[in-house]
C-alpha cells in the first residue's frame, strides 16, 4: 500500500487561480492604457470659453456694425471640384485691402478649420484662393481685413454643388 500522497501544485500551477486572476489582471492593464490616453490628448474643444460663447455672453457686435456702416457686401464663388474660391467685395470703402482672411470654420472641431488668405486680383474688390481641403457639413464662414476693423458673416449648410454661391453679409 502506498502510503505517500502526492504534494500538492505550488500556488502559481492552480487553474482555478488564474481563472480568477486573469481577468482581474486584463481589467488592470485596459485601465492603465485607458488612463494615459486619457491624460495625455486634448478633448477637442474649439473654443476654451464655449459656454459663455455657446450662450451669448460674449457677443462683439462692432465688427458687424462696422461692416455694415461701409455698406460691405460679398459676393463668394467655391468651385468645389477645383478648390478655387473667388470673391467680389462691395462696399464704401477707400481703398480695398490687398489681403483678407477667410475662416471656414467647423461647428465642433477645430480641426476641421481652414483660415484661407485670398489675395486681390485687381485692387477693386476681387479676390481669390484655394480651399486646403473639402467641405463636408455645415460650416460658418467669416471674412475680415488683416486689422480686423470689419467683418462679414455667413453660415452654409450641405448639400455643396458643384459652383457653391452665396452673399456674405454684416450679422
Amino acid at each position: 500500500m502506498n502510503t505517500h500522497a502526492t504534494p500538492p501544485a505550488p500556488w502559481y500551477k492552480q487553474p482555478w487561480l488564474w481563472f480568477i486572476l486573469a481577468p482581474l489582471i486584463a481589467v488592470f492593464i485596459y485601465a492603465s492604457f485607458f488612463m494615459y490616453i486619457a491624460v495625455t490628448t486634448s478633448d477637442g474643444i474649439v473654443k476654451e470659453d464655449y459656454y459663455k460663447v455657446a450662450r451669448g455672453m460674449n457677443i462683439d457686435t462692432s465688427k458687424a456694425e462696422a461692416a455694415s456702416r461701409l455698406g460691405l457686401e460679398g459676393a463668394l464663388n467655391f468651385d468645389t471640384v477645383t478648390g478655387d474660391i473667388n470673391l467680389r467685395l462691395s462696399g464704401m470703402l477707400t481703398s480695398f485691402p490687398q489681403t483678407l482672411s477667410l475662416n471656414i470654420i467647423h461647428p465642433t472641431h477645430q480641426k476641421f478649420d481652414q483660415i484661407l488668405t485670398l489675395k486681390s486680383v485687381d485692387g477693386k474688390g476681387i479676390y481669390s484662393g484655394s480651399l486646403s481641403a473639402g467641405l463636408i457639413g455645415k460650416r460658418y464662414l467669416s471674412l475680415s481685413p488683416a486689422d480686423e476693423s470689419w467683418q462679414l458673416r455667413q453660415e452654409i449648410v450641405p448639400p455643396y454643388t458643384e459652383l457653391l454661391s452665396f452673399t456674405l453679409t454684416a450679422q
